[in-house]
Parts: structure tokens; sequence; C-alpha cells
């Protein structure tokens, strides 16, 4: 493309657009996966506190909002 030699930039935050792009998809995704599942009531048969953890842990592992909003700034950096 013409961008490659003479403008390394424009390449850079194309690059880096394009990754903001699939993430946002992504989060998309995940989003309404997310939706459906609290749609559903939660329902244990047996309450422990380690089952509770894991349900938690589940969500909260997940880095997918913490990288998409670190795009938007590295292109402010750019």
């Amino acid at each position: 493309p013409f961008y490659d030699h003479k403008h390394p930039k424009l390449k850079e935050t194309l690059v880096t657009v394009e990754q903001l792009d699939k993430n946002m998809s992504n989060l998309r995704s995940w989003l309404s996966r997310v939706e459906a599942e609290l749609s559903r009531p939660i329902t244990y048969s047996v309450c422990h506190q380690r089952e509770i953890q894991r349900r938690l842990a589940e969500q909260q592992g997940r880095g997918d909002v913490d990288s998409l909003v670190q795009i938007p700034q590295r292109l402010l950096l750019l």
C-alpha cells in the first residue's frame, strides 16, 4: 500500500483502528452473551462460597473491556 514507506504513522494508526474495530466486535458478542446469561435466573442446588467465587471469577477474568479502553488511548498518543 501507499503508506508503507512514506507514512509509518498512518500505517500504525490504521492498524490500531483495525484492532479497535475487531475488539469492538468481540465486545459486542461478549455483551450479547452476558445479557443472555443475565436474563436467566441464577439457581444453585447447593450454595457454597467456592461456587459463587468461581462464577464471579469467570466474569472478572475477562480483559475485553480493559483492552478496548486502551486502544483509543493509544490512538490519542499517535
